[in-house]
């Protein structure tokens, strides 16, 4: 299943809708190339359909187009990245 999912850079999210759901990751900016991916949110009804994954992929690949680092903090972010290791050189700590 495909879900669009949308940058709202102002409220430093991404979210995806399914109806009047609404799941989301957040993230904040910690250097100039650098940002913290803090929590992945998929709203219970939606949970066990990609949703969290698509968001992950979503802010994965606006940070690697936009050249940034990613703290991992959100542990399924971690879980995404273990499977799609292509986006494993973007991880830091920093």
């Amino acid at each position: 299943m495909e879900f669009e999912v949308e940058h709202e850079p102002g409220r430093r999210r991404f979210v995806t809708r399914t109806g009047e759901r609404e799941s989301r990751l957040f993230y904040i900016p910690v250097a100039p190339d650098v940002v913290d991916f803090r929590n992945t949110w998929v709203d219970p009804a939606s949970r066990g359909q990609g949703v969290g994954e698509a968001l992950v992929l979503a802010a994965l690949r606006w940070a690697r187009d936009g050249g940034l680092r990613v703290i991992p903090t959100c542990g399924f972010v971690a879980t995404v990245v273990r499977r799609h290791p292509e986006f494993e050189p973007l991880l830091t700590r920093r």
